[in-house]
């Protein structure tokens, strides 16, 4: 019974070499996938950040700005709202004087004895000319609402914009925007003042970024290049149903 007790084999404690070779062959090839997974994804982080192209500006009067490449048709949402916004307050916010100065405005002639204020005339570079505009129909009929008391600087007028949605794209370059405003006549030679609803769909496109001269701008010509220098300009205007 000794004999055959001291027959029996105990258990190994270390692998032969033949076991570990596998093992190794195993573990290295699940290091060298996953070093090839992670290189894939660094390597997937900088192409979006090559994509991206941001980079650091200063324009000449000083100011810095971060600018990323966009698709020439691109336009920021808040740019495309605040074109809106720029014309209605172009066109309806009325002092009597000529902006900037304390001068009574005696308006723009636009032809057949018709007259708006300094400032609509301004506003009205933001909408579609040519064939294919309306911007001389839009003039023709903000004349047709602007009181004659205006340019003796008897009526001022204010526009409150309570409601501005979010730009639509229609498609690749064109936006639809909707307002809901108030339009406020102050007689200021006495009498009642009057409330009048203005809510409208603007249809608006991008185009061509106008480039600053060099020479010295003339202050109208200077206002000119700010207001289209979004690019963009109003193609249409319709009436705004709030169940539309």
């Amino acid at each position: 019974m000794l004999k055959s007790i001291s027959k029996v084999k105990r258990p190994q404690l270390l692998l032969d070499s033949k076991d570990i070779l596998p093992l190794c062959f195993i573990g290295l090839t699940t290091f060298s996938l996953i070093s090839f997974l992670f290189l894939l994804f660094l390597s997937f982080k900088f192409n979006q950040l090559a994509t991206k192209k941001t980079t650091f500006v200063q324009l000449v009067n000083g100011r810095s700005l971060v600018i990323s490449e966009q698709d020439y048709l691109y336009r920021h949402p808040e740019v495309i709202k605040n074109t809106v916004r720029q014309w209605a307050n172009l066109t309806f916010n009325w002092d009597g004087n000529i902006p900037g100065t304390k001068d009574i405005d005696k308006g723009r002639d636009i032809g057949k004895g018709k007259r708006i204020t300094t400032n609509a005339y301004i506003g009205s570079f933001l909408i579609q000319s040519g064939k294919q505009g309306f911007r001389q129909a839009a003039l023709n009929a903000i004349a047709e609402i602007t009181p004659s008391r205006v340019f003796a600087g008897q009526i001022r007028s204010k526009i409150i914009i309570s409601y501005l949605s979010a730009p639509r794209q229609i498609k690749m370059g064109e936006w639809e925007v909707d307002m809901v405003a108030t339009r406020v006549l102050v007689n200021l030679a006495g009498g009642a003042d009057e409330e009048i609803n203005f809510n409208r769909t603007f249809r608006l496109q991008a185009v061509d970024i106008p480039s600053q001269s060099l020479n010295n701008n003339s202050p109208l010509e200077q206002q000119l290049y700010e207001i289209r220098s979004a690019g963009l300009e109003i193609t249409k205007i319709a009436e705004f149903t709030t169940n539309k």
